[in-house]
This record gives structure tokens, C-alpha cells and sequence, in this order.
């Protein structure tokens, strides 16, 4: 894929999922994508999602359940071969309602005008205490 085309498989995935639209993020998703969540309990790991209908549902879910009030800011996209590394700052809550303030990088893969890998790691600035 061109940098040209990875940017608008970019934009789209980053418009759907700010939209909360699990359809949209969907569609540039491989069959085999696999998303490896910052959170969750599968150690070391977190939380891993396999393939393009596991991600479907579990944003379908997430969004209207209400628990996207994250907001992204000072984000930055670097393309490097079929790879992208986006760094960001996240805001949002914890499920007990607690803020949280985290920066982020993802490694995506992409393959044949799909993403086929979201590796997600978040820097806590501030996290709850349990």
C-alpha cells in the first residue's frame, strides 16, 4: 500500500470509531484482524480480540453501553513500511467512574488495504487506585 493509501484507510478506521460506528471500523478491518487491547485480564497481554466480527461486536457493545467517553488529543501518525505507529493522549473514566489520563501508542499492520493488527499500549499519568 502507498502512504497515500494507508493515510485514508487511516482516516476512515479514525472516523468510524470517533463516530462510535462498529460497521465502519469494521470495514477496514481484515477477516484475521486481531486487537490487542491496552486493558483487561489476559496477562501479560490484556484483552485480545480475534478477527474482523470479534471487533464488531465488542464495539457495538462498548458504544452503546456508553463506555467511549474517552477523548484522543495531541495525536501523531508515522508511517513506516506496512506498519503505523500512532502516539496520543486519552482522557476518559474507569468503570468505577474514576478519571483516568493515559498517552498512547498503537502499532497498526496493514495488508492489501486492511488493518490486520491493533497493538495498543497506554502510559498511565494519573489511574485510579484500586
Amino acid at each position: 500500500m502507498t502512504e497515500t493509501e494507508i493515510r485514508a484507510l487511516m482516516a476512515t478506521f479514525g472516523g468510524a470509531f470517533r463516530a462510535g460506528d462498529a460497521d465502519g471500523v469494521a470495514a477496514c478491518l481484515a477477516d484475521d484482524f486481531i486487537w490487542r487491547l491496552p486493558t483487561g485480564t489476559g496477562d501479560p497481554q490484556g484483552d485480545v480480540l480475534h478477527g474482523r466480527e470479534a471487533v464488531r461486536r465488542y464495539l457495538r457493545e462498548r458504544f452503546a453501553s456508553g463506555q467511549d467517553g474517552v477523548t484522543f488529543s495531541d495525536s501523531r501518525m508515522e508511517i513506516l513500511g506496512d506498519a503505523v505507529l500512532v502516539q496520543y493522549r486519552v482522557h476518559g473514566s474507569a468503570d468505577d467512574g474514576s478519571p483516568v489520563d493515559a498517552v498512547g501508542l498503537d502499532l497498526f499492520r496493514v495488508a492489501e488495504g486492511k488493518l490486520r493488527l491493533k497493538d495498543a499500549y497506554w502510559k498511565q499519568v494519573s489511574w485510579p487506585v484500586s
